[in-house]
């Protein structure tokens, strides 16, 4: 009897182009399409396009409207969270298929808010003693600050109430956090020995957990009406200031909030021994050379002061990064 053969076709399931998915994962990074734009590189139109076309191709609900903002769905954030690991690996991968490089910059990344109040005054001081080195400061936006490990040597972060491990084993610390409640003098508010009473409460979006954990940790209570929530610190700490409510921030970012009287913080900070760190990122754990000088230097030269504060010499210098990348 003869035999038979069944043969087996595969198909592969249609995917949207890779220019929309990387504009996808461009807008969950970093919360805008503007900030999208800023990433890519590209037109703030042209992003908006691939954005309406994958929507309009998966034909499900990605975005809403939100004031003048657009932000994504459920659906939409799920698949965002997919979209980023797997652009992530894909780089990770593309960057080991290529191997070391010679390039001569050394690309960073942080938060808009740590770029302008710490990291551009002590990239100046870095580049009057090492000019021949460029260092490019990579913007991560508020959703995608804790995933973004791409096309990085370095990564800095601060914000132990979020992430209160510190897991890397090449982590180096650049000095304590200070982390407190603040919020203008002449707002309203009754800070007992372990209760705080306000109206309002400020959180930055994606970081609503920040109070109960500082609740905890001080063993403060604290009793409110209301909350309010923004996409970026600097709203935040501005709405502070402006007496929308109270907020919690780390002495450094808010130094001269705090010193000049617009800021008050009515209990002590909380201090997170070692808490402000650089490592490299998980894309390239083994640094180069210019890496390595940078890395070394901020190690040497860039520690917060004992009282959370950024350190007097790292005023502002007549020298800048030449590149917000």
């Amino acid at each position: 009897m003869r035999k038979t053969h069944t043969l087996q076709v595969y198909t592969m399931e249609k995917l949207p182009p890779l220019t929309a998915l990387a504009a996808f994962d461009a807008f969950h990074r970093s919360g805008s399409v503007a900030g999208a734009a800023r990433l890519l590189g590209r037109t703030h139109g042209a992003v908006s396009k691939q954005l309406h076309q994958l929507q309009d191709t998966a034909g499900v609900t990605l975005f809403r409207k939100n004031g003048l903002h657009l932000e994504l769905t459920r659906p939409g954030l799920k698949f965002a969270q997919s979209v980023t690991r797997n652009m992530d690996d894909l780089r990770r991968a593309y960057t080991e298929l290529r191997g070391p490089t010679d390039d001569k910059s050394v690309k960073l990344a942080i938060s808009s808010t740590f770029a302008k109040q710490w990291a551009i005054p002590t990239i100046a001081r870095f580049n009057n003693d090492h000019p021949e080195i460029e260092v490019m400061i990579r913007i991560v936006g508020p959703q995608g600050s804790r995933s973004l490990e791409d096309s990085v040597d370095l990564v800095l972060s601060w914000d132990r109430l979020l992430s209160s491990d510190i897991e890397h084993p090449d982590a180096r610390s650049l000095g304590d956090v200070h982390m407190g409640v603040v919020l203008s003098a002449d707002y309203p508010h009754r800070a007992e020995k372990t209760e705080l009473r306000l109206q309002t409460i400020i959180h930055r979006r994606g970081n609503e957990a920040a109070w109960p954990k500082w609740s905890h940790l001080t063993g403060i209570r604290i009793a409110y009406d209301r909350e309010i929530t923004f996409d970026l610190l600097p709203l935040v700490f501005e709405a502070a200031e402006r007496g929308m409510g109270a907020a919690i921030a780390p002495k450094f970012l808010i130094e001269n909030e705090l010193k000049t009287g617009r800021l008050i913080a009515p209990y002590n900070f909380h201090v997170f021994k070692d808490g402000l760190i650089v490592r490299p990122s998980s894309e390239r754990p083994r640094l180069g050379a210019h890496a390595k000088i940078f890395f070394d230097w901020l190690v040497e030269n860039a520690q917060l002061s004992a009282d959370g504060f950024i350190d007097a010499k790292a005023d502002s210098m007549p020298v800048a990064p030449s590149l917000l990348w």
